[in-house]
């Protein structure tokens, strides 16, 4: 095993997990979560952040009844329930010191 420091400062991983259809726990892709994993990549890119802020994709996190379901580090923060219009405030928290 190979350890290096990552070449980011922060990341945000956002569950995509899908579920087969008609299974009884629902999915955060099927709340949007691909969608808001990709638009939230996009405004790391314009803002050309994409060297600092990384934005991944993740398979479930848990919590799959409030999602579309994220996880932000370093600050180990859950966030629950996401929607478009979180993105901005997600965004400016991203890139707070």
């Amino acid at each position: 095993m190979r350890k290096f420091n990552a070449p980011f400062r922060k990341a945000i991983f956002i569950c995509t997990q899908k579920r087969p259809d008609g299974h009884p726990v629902p999915c955060c892709a099927n709340s949007g979560g691909m969608a808001l994993r990709q638009e939230l990549r996009e405004m790391v890119k314009n803002q050309e952040l994409d060297m600092e802020l990384k934005v991944f994709t993740s398979g479930c996190l848990g919590a799959c009844e409030h999602g579309p379901v994220a996880v932000r580090y370093p600050e180990k923060e859950y966030l629950l329930g996401l929607t478009k219009d979180d993105l901005p405030e997600i965004m400016e928290e991203l890139m707070d010191d």
